[in-house]
């Protein structure tokens, strides 16, 4: 069987050896979903084992907290493919903002099911009296057409646009931050911990930024 090549800036990685390592970076991402089934059959067997005392807020808070902590891995990826100069880790940026969307999708499905009971009154007066949940869903708003469009099909055809259009992740991780923020479940240092790691992802994206374009000016110069 002829090996083909997945080339990164620093050498080769052998296809079969490649997908294999997408295989163990999908069992890794699954883990806490995993978990959260497994605390599901441990309450169902024994009430209050598994999830607590309130077993709906236990879950609707797994799947959060875990949505948002994906969504900074998701960043981090790109951060770190550009730190170790490592372009083939850009390859698991897909993966992990599709589970990403999953993990936010679950979150907002368990709390309209679990805690609004498919309620539109409730729901509706969450959004006036809850500011938070507003934030929640433009995170989600903002996480559709990225995964929409997280295809080589949809690259293709968007080019540049691609590029700019998925820009709208920060948008996402600003509006999840404050949705952490504002929650009452969510302690002051726990908001605190989220955004200064945030902060961080995003002045290494600034000064990337600023670096890019001192380097554009140079060889426009030489030029």
């Amino acid at each position: 069987m002829r090996h083909l090549d997945v080339v990164g800036s620093k050498g080769r990685l052998k296809l079969p050896r490649f997908r294999l390592t997408k295989v163990v970076f999908w069992c890794v991402l699954s883990i806490p979903l995993a978990l959260l089934i497994n605390d599901i059959r441990v309450e169902l067997a024994s009430p209050t084992l598994g999830l607590g005392a309130d077993p709906e807020d236990a879950i609707v808070d797994h799947l959060g907290f875990w949505s948002i902590r994906m969504l900074w891995f998701t960043l981090f990826i790109s951060s770190l493919s550009r730190i170790a100069r490592k372009p083939i880790l850009i390859q698991f940026r897909r993966m992990a903002g599709l589970w990403t969307f999953a993990m936010v999708c679950l979150h907002v499905t368990s709390y309209v099911l679990l805690l609004a009971r498919v309620d539109v009154m409730v729901i509706l007066d969450d959004f006036t009296e809850r500011p938070y949940i507003i934030a929640g869903l433009t995170a989600l708003c903002s996480l559709v057409p990225l995964a929409v469009t997280s295809t080589r099909g949809w690259r293709r055809k968007l080019r540049q646009n691609w590029n700019r259009l998925h820009r709208l992740i920060y948008v996402a991780a600003i509006a999840a931050w404050i949705h952490l923020f504002w929650l009452e479940r969510a302690t002051l240092e726990e908001s605190a911990i989220y955004g200064s790691i945030l902060v961080l992802l995003f002045a290494e994206r600034i000064v990337n930024t600023i670096r890019t374009r001192k380097r554009k000016r140079s060889v426009s110069r030489v030029a």
